[in-house]
């Protein structure tokens, strides 16, 4: 309870004195923050951590003993950003997902090391972070070194020409990149300075600071029911179509759905559970790992579409395994495989339902926008915002709400209807 009083008290020191306070409620941890601002007016900040608050205080007077004596330097001073970057990308592989690092490495390679490396860590600003994000947005990320861009124009009038009439190769640049992949970058950058600001490097994030670009919204695509019962009535005899059943029937993520195991299935219940999805691993192979969130492990009741076209999958798969013999592959038991057992490759079920849409006379739309048409049918049949947000594994309804945004407002309508016939007064005339 001491110190607790005593990092009470710490809380109202004057400026540049530094405060302790309490990371959690247990007590285990304690944090100590001292800030200054040097002659040019550059703001610092550092941090100490002790297991009781008297630690956090004894580092937090030997920071301003040096503070007084001139010896100390802001903990990000001579870091560049590049330097921060590579070490915090490589501790990061230990805290997410194989498919969530790969995404983050690309962001921190390919987009913040080109563009910030070079800068000091403490130095680099909100503005700065602005100005990038709007430049990908307008020209393209930048070019990596060693990276081979541009393609000669079909039309020889196009080709430039230098001093002496020959071609040259057109400038190298990547293509401007959608406001809401500049939001993915920048997300990445807040995270990891967010690392840096909890560990004491910096005094604040640039990044959570910076306005991030705006994103148009833009409505989900999906599929009718009489469009769903048109693919499925053209790809009853496909080989990819028990699971273009399974993912209108049930809203699966495409991962989900390659990752499902005939142990995942209970037909006499009707249920299926997902406890694992295929994704891409670190190394850039697929491979079997934990679902999205802890939300999307989930066990859901299987409609009659879903059953029949899982029955109809068990019987083609048994017959392929008979026909490879000693070269059947698979050891997970998964549903969905090639001929060989192998797992089915995302981009491969992509291009296939592509053929298959087009070959059904269907409006575009992706393999993904199956499970937007399972959420869409479902609402339009009145299930429950908060059922179908579980069902379809979402970290809450306000995704769900913010992803079917479009199709709720038309239900409106049918509430109000159903309202005035369960309130109406017996013998009320009706319209």
């Amino acid at each position: 309870m001491s110190e607790r009083i005593a990092a009470k008290r710490d809380r109202h020191r004057s400026p540049g004195e530094g405060s302790v306070y309490e990371v959690d409620a247990g007590g285990h941890r304690w944090r100590g923050a001292i800030t200054w601002t040097d002659p040019d007016g550059t703001r610092h900040r550092r941090v100490v951590q002790g297991e009781t608050s008297k630690d956090a205080r004894d580092k937090l007077d030997r920071l301003r003993d040096e503070l007084r004596l001139g010896t100390i330097a802001p903990a990000g001073q001579g870091v560049t950003v590049e330097e921060y970057l590579a070490d915090w990308i490589e501790r990061e592989k230990a805290h997410v997902r194989p498919s969530t690092w790969r995404s983050r490495e690309m962001h921190v390679r390919c987009y913040l090391i080109p563009t910030f490396g070079k800068r000091p860590l403490s130095r680099l600003s909100p503005a700065e972070v602005e100005r990038a994000l709007a430049r990908f947005t307008h020209s393209g990320r930048p070019v990596l070194p060693n990276e081979r861009l541009g393609r000669r124009p079909k039309d020889p009038a196009k080709l430039n020409r230098d001093d002496d009439g020959g071609t040259v190769r057109p400038p190298k640049r990547h293509e401007p990149i959608s406001p809401l992949t500049a939001r993915h970058v920048r997300a990445t950058l807040r995270i990891a300075l967010a690392s840096a600001v909890r560990d004491g490097r910096l005094g604040r994030n640039v990044a959570a600071d910076a306005r991030p670009p705006y994103v148009p919204h833009k409505p989900v695509a999906y599929l009718s029911a009489d469009e769903v019962r048109k693919l499925l009535d053209e790809t009853q005899d496909d080989s990819c179509g028990p699971i273009y059943a399974v993912a209108a029937a049930t809203g699966l993520r495409l991962g989900e759905l390659l990752g499902l195991a005939w142990s995942d299935v209970d037909l006499a219940a009707e249920t299926l559970a997902v406890r694992r999805s295929l994704a891409v691993a670190q190394n850039g192979a697929w491979q079997l790992a934990e679902p999205k969130s802890a939300r999307s492990r989930r066990t859901i009741p299987l409609p009659l579409v879903a059953r029949d076209a899982l029955k109809q999958r068990r019987v083609v798969q048994e017959a392929d395994r008979t026909a490879a013999g000693t070269a059947w592959q698979d050891r997970d038991g998964l549903i969905f495989t090639d001929a060989l057992g192998r797992p089915m490759r995302p981009e491969g079920l992509s291009a296939a339902f592509q053929k298959a849409r087009e070959a059904a006379g269907l409006p575009r739309v992706r393999f993904h926008d199956l499970r937007h048409s399972a959420a869409t049918l479902m609402l339009a049949e009145g299930v429950p915002l908060a059922v179908i947000s579980e069902w379809l594994g979402h970290a809450g309804i306000a995704i769900t709400a913010q992803h079917y945004a479009a199709v709720v407002p038309q239900l409106r309508r049918e509430a109000a209807d159903a309202m005035d016939r369960a309130l109406q007064v017996k013998g009320q005339p009706t319209d």
